[in-house]
């Protein structure tokens, strides 16, 4: 079991290099082969996050990431609370900001499930779907 430093440790470093660096290759190093995402109500297993973030590797050229600004770890139910800015530019030129709530569970290490909602900060609707772009319902 983590206790709250060791969580936020973990899920700062999955930040780093699955989302900020887009090192697909990491992404079996920190969710289980049981992984299940729900974005904004669309719901994708591990393949689907996969597919996901390879979508977003073609599209994104930089990805910034505010400080958590709020950070709640359940350490009995292994569950950990974020709400964070994400900061993107598009390869084609657009840039917009993404608010993002998240609820993470832990479970031997690995991260087993996410529920997240987004919504962008911008007027621009083609942020709205960032979050979950090229994920099928």
């Amino acid at each position: 079991m983590l206790h709250k430093e060791q969580a936020y440790t973990f899920l700062k470093q999955v930040y780093q290099d699955v989302i900020l660096d887009l090192k697909l290759d990491k992404i079996s190093e920190y969710f289980s082969d049981q992984y299940m995402q729900v974005t904004d109500g669309t719901e994708v297993n591990i393949q689907g996050f996969h597919t996901h973030m390879e979508t977003l590797k073609s599209i994104v050229d930089t990805l910034e990431l505010s400080p958590f600004y709020d950070f709640l770890f359940d350490e009995e139910k292994q569950t950990a609370t974020l709400r964070y800015e994400v900061h993107v530019k598009k390869k084609n030129g657009d840039s917009g900001v993404i608010e993002i709530i998240a609820i993470f569970e832990l479970k031997d290490g690995e991260i087993l499930r996410c529920n997240e909602l987004t919504r962008s900060l911008q007027p621009d609707d083609e942020f709205n779907t960032i979050g979950k772009i090229n994920i099928k319902k």
